[in-house]
């Protein structure tokens, strides 16, 4: 992986930076794209034992813990993963001046995988908000790709290039700071974070789960580039869903409250290449609540599409 900065030489520069961010876990990486720091985590195989490539992308608020239990089960079947933070969530760039729109989080995945690791094809797939990043992607980069999986995916009909206008006073505003600074004291807490969880899981969740949650979101400049997003948003070009060429999965809980399977129906109607999964008595999470059901499932639905165990 030719551009990948090493652990030490990673703190080196972000503490002569002055913004020192350590490194959460022993497979954690980092990568700039345009001068936006990426943290990845990579689940590597052997070349003898490698079955494929799997590249995973989180929800809202979320980070590569979403997937964490199901890298390491596609590790153990012989497939390499990759689960990326999308900034600035995660251990990803906190900038409040980042373009956060579904294509311009697309682009930085495709020269990710270019950069790090060129020649491979990969399964896709996003969760939520990550599930219109990887939509944004198969329709850019289809040849990047073997399939793409939407785990209860924030799916649109079609984007457009011309995005929204914001005037220019708005990127000046001190409002977002001050809410910045509000939200990282008052509203990301523990016992928020606990209610958001067990809303989207449907049942309560552990205590590893709500730290894996807070402690991300809860480094200084989160919630200030998160409310920025709307003063430099931009979608790079225009999409529309029915021109996705890919083979696609959807993988939906029935329980979901937060992007229910109805509430994109109309959308995985225009995807003619699309195999639909419903998981009984789960919520927005299945790759965390019900890992074995939600992992039986999408590999039965890759084996459909010609993929090889």
């Amino acid at each position: 992986m030719k551009t990948t900065i090493t652990i030490v030489f990673a703190l080196i520069i972000t503490v002569l930076s002055g913004t020192a961010m350590a490194f959460p876990f022993g497979n954690s990486h980092q990568v700039y794209i345009d001068d936006v720091r990426i943290h990845y985590r990579y689940w590597p195989v052997s070349d003898e034992e490698l079955k494929g490539s799997f590249l995973l992308v989180h929800g809202f608020g979320g980070s590569t813990f979403s997937w964490q239990e199901v890298a390491d089960s596609l590790q153990n079947l012989g497939y390499a993963v990759i689960a990326v933070d999308m900034p600035p969530f995660g251990y990803s760039d906190k900038s409040s001046r980042i373009n956060q729109s579904v294509t311009a989080h697309a682009e930085r995945l495709h020269r990710l995988i270019q950069s790090e690791f060129p020649g491979r094809t990969w399964h896709l797939a996003g969760h939520s908000m990550g599930g219109a990043v990887v939509q944004a992607y198969a329709l850019m980069y289809p040849d990047d790709l073997q399939t793409v999986t939407f785990v209860a995916g924030a799916l649109f009909s079609r984007i457009s290039e011309a995005g929204q206008h914001v005037n220019f006073l708005l990127r000046l505003s001190p409002l977002r700071f001050v809410l910045g600074e509000l939200a990282e004291q008052w509203f990301i807490n523990n016992n928020r974070i606990e209610q958001l969880l067990e809303s989207a899981y449907g049942k309560p969740p552990t205590e590893e789960q709500v730290n894996a949650y807070l402690q991300p979101l809860r480094i200084p400049g989160t919630a200030r580039a998160i409310l920025s997003s709307a003063a430099y948003y931009h979608e790079l070009q225009s999409l529309e869903a029915n021109a996705l060429q890919v083979p696609a999965i959807a993988i939906w809980g029935e329980e979901d409250t937060w992007v229910s399977y109805k509430g994109r129906k109309s959308v995985i109607e225009q995807m003619q290449n699309l195999q639909l999964v419903l998981l009984e008595d789960t919520g927005h999470n299945p790759m965390e609540t019900h890992l074995d059901a939600f992992m039986e499932a999408w590999l039965a639905a890759l084996q459909d599409m010609y993929f090889t165990q």
